[in-house]
């Protein structure tokens, strides 16, 4: 959680910033409202995980970021610079869309039950906000394919490997969280002997 919330201070920043790249008042509006809702829901999410965890809320804002979420972070902040409003929204919906499709998967499944700690995260990210018809992440979306309309086959390309490249970067951030993989791990593995994996 620790990570993740450091993750969710990134996102903050990119939302910012497709308000910023939007030429339109609609699409200033949308994300406007999506990173409005995002800061009055992310700490109420988080506190309500660790109540189901006993960790402690105090312990949880503000560590230090560890490898791979700085490796993430870099990621969807990157394009703030130069980027057009689909270089920043695709690497960061494809969270949004990723998470919705496993939600989907899970409850589907039933492989995680009321008594799990992460219960409300799996009901969270079916919400309809969120994973319904009209919600935020099928209108991302829908803005991902107005503006890639506008662009070349090469500039698609990228922004498709971008999309994938946060897709697995989410499946490293959790692994990495799940491993608790800290710098100091990091340091071990790369330049001692114990011939451990990076990742």
């Amino acid at each position: 959680m620790q990570q993740d919330l450091r993750y969710a201070d990134a996102e903050t920043v990119v939302q910012a910033n497709l308000v910023a790249k939007s030429t339109t008042i609609e699409d200033q509006r949308l994300f406007a409202n999506q990173l409005s809702t995002q800061l009055g829901t992310v700490n109420e999410l988080f506190k309500s995980l660790t109540e189901n965890t006993a960790d402690s809320w105090g312990n949880q804002r503000y560590q230090p970021i560890e490898p791979v979420t700085f490796i993430y972070r870099s990621h969807i902040l990157a394009p703030i610079a130069q980027g057009s409003l689909l270089d920043l929204l695709a690497p960061f919906e494809a969270g949004n869309w990723l998470y919705i499709e496993l939600g989907k998967y899970l409850a589907a499944t039933g492989k995680v039950q009321p008594d799990n700690a992460f219960y409300s995260w799996v009901t969270a990210v079916q919400d309809p906000h969120l994973a319904g018809e009209s919600g935020i992440s099928n209108r991302f979306l829908q803005v991902i394919d107005r503006e890639a309309a506008n662009t070349n086959a090469e500039h698609l390309e990228v922004i498709k490997q971008q999309f994938l490249r946060s897709v697995l970067l989410e499946w490293y951030f959790w692994d990495a969280a799940y491993k608790q993989l800290t710098w100091a791990d990091w340091e071990r593995h790369a330049l001692g002997t114990d011939g451990g994996d990076l990742l």
